[in-house]
């Protein structure tokens, strides 16, 4: 995981930049080795709670039912209620413009209570520069009281 300034456009620079590194120092191939979701993807995880109000930490993963390698942590996700966004096309264009409709049209539209778990994106396995691609956002909700 590395930190993320908040600001939006060196926001996604950074994020970029860490999967870059990420897939030339082995980490990508070996989260991928590890992946036992199905389907098999991989997450980006921004948490609940930040302790630095001017950045974010960023965090790439896997479901794994093994223990983590050196230099790797697990992270237990808590059992959530997820507003998942479908996004469709070549990353990162297609998560980029998936989190605009979400900040600036599903947010205005339906404001929700947010659930103390952690936002994700997921990216299926795959071409991520195919047409049809797919990746998510997952934004943990409270379900409304009846």
């Amino acid at each position: 995981s590395i930190p993320i300034p908040l600001e939006s456009e060196e926001k996604s620079s950074k994020i970029l930049e860490f999967w870059s590194d990420c897939q030339k120092n082995g980490v990508f191939s070996t989260l991928v080795s590890m992946d036992t979701g199905t389907p098999k993807g991989i997450f980006g995880l921004f948490p609940d709670e930040n302790k630095n109000p001017n950045e974010t930490e960023y965090s790439i993963m896997v479901k794994s039912d093994g223990e983590p390698p050196s230099g790797f942590r697990e992270v237990v996700i808590p059992e959530a209620t997820w507003a998942v966004f479908d996004c469709r096309g070549p990353v990162p264009q297609a998560i980029q413009s998936g989190w605009k409709f979400l900040l600036e049209e599903w947010l205005v539209k339906y404001p929700f209570q947010h659930a103390r778990c952690p936002e994700m994106e997921w990216y299926s396995d795959g071409n991520s520069y195919a047409e049809d691609y797919l990746s998510q956002i997952w934004i943990p909700v409270m379900k409304e009281k009846q």
